[in-house]
């Protein structure tokens, strides 16, 4: 409930403040509430989770991101291009509406944690180390990935053609299907192996990021743009198995700790990233940005790949007393 209301009410602050000071502790203040309800979220539902339910719970907590993006989406097609300080502040205030839900919360959500059983399970966190780096790495590879392409493709469309309309509706859509693309690979862990879903969605994420930011001037189209990044959002619907990796590897006493490390350390990374596009863009002009994404995806890919196929095999045994 802190983390909700304290990012919601920073974006409500930041939404009125046009000094850049004011601005950057504004969105310095929003991400540490936002991670801290993020982590504690996570560990809320999945704690809460019966165990053959863990990873679909912990991708519909992923999908509620996707969700808040489409609808991010559809205010924008509805405001249209942010031309003035009014339509500015309307668009931005939307961050804002996850306060409403704070008396929610209060009210309905109980911490409902139920022990497997009575004994304390006395873990040493260095022991699972070699999970955290793994962990780390591959959710900073797909926060790089995701913010190299989302985070400038507004910009991008907007300069190849895309109304203000067409474009809010593509990101609505996208994001939408991200948010079922996320519920049906946990869906498909019954059927195929976490692993292979994460490297069949990889290959999905580089044919998407060269069709989303085309290096070709003749399928610079809005079809195949469109196209691609609907194909972007869908493939990357293994993200919350990584963390579903987590938990299924580790013992409960530090899964929280893993977890809630790895994603946010990979969205540190993800802004690094965001704001290192805008200096590309400032020294080289928009026109050679799919180069840079493009080679840039392919690295994020990598380092993915490269965490998950070197996944540790053997898990430390816990010491019961």
């Amino acid at each position: 409930m802190i983390g909700t209301a304290g990012y919601s009410l920073s974006q409500l602050a930041f939404s009125f403040t046009f000094f850049l000071p004011a601005m950057l502790l504004l969105r310095a203040i929003e991400g540490i509430f936002m991670g801290a309800q993020w982590t504690s979220g996570t560990v809320l539902a999945v704690e809460s989770a019966p165990p053959k339910k863990l990873q679909l719970v912990n991708s519909v907590v992923q999908a509620g991101y996707a969700m808040g993006y489409a609808m991010t989406g559809v205010v924008y097609a509805l405001v249209g291009q942010i031309s003035s300080f009014q339509q500015y502040e309307m668009f931005m205030i939307t961050g804002a509406i996850p306060l409403m839900i704070v008396p929610y919360i209060a009210l309905m959500v109980q911490e409902r944690f139920v022990p497997t059983n009575n004994m304390f399970m006395k873990v040493n966190v260095k022991d699972y180390y070699g999970y955290l780096i793994k962990a780390s790495l591959a959710m900073s590879g797909m926060f790089i990935a995701y913010m190299a392409v989302f985070s400038i493709y507004p910009d991008y469309a907007s300069l190849n053609g895309f109304s203000s309309f067409e474009l809010g509706t593509v990101m609505a859509i996208a994001n939408g299907i991200q948010a079922f693309s996320y519920v049906l690979f946990a869906r498909l862990t019954s059927f195929a192996s976490t692993s292979r879903l994460i490297y069949f969605g990889l290959i999905g994420i580089i044919i998407a990021a060269f069709l989303s930011m085309p290096l070709l001037p003749s399928i610079k189209a809005i079809p195949v743009m469109s196209s691609g990044i609907i194909l972007y959002a869908f493939s990357i619907g293994f993200w919350p198995l990584i963390s579903s990796l987590v938990v299924s590897s580790v013992p409960p006493e530090v899964r929280a700790f893993i977890t809630g490390t790895s994603y946010n350390l990979g969205a540190v990374w993800g802004g690094v990233v965001s704001a290192l596009l805008g200096v590309f863009i400032q020294a080289f002009g928009m026109s050679t940005l799919p180069f840079f994404i493009d080679g840039l995806e392919g690295i994020a890919v990598s380092v993915v790949f490269i965490s998950i196929f070197t996944w540790p095999k053997r898990t430390p045994v816990p010491v019961s007393t």
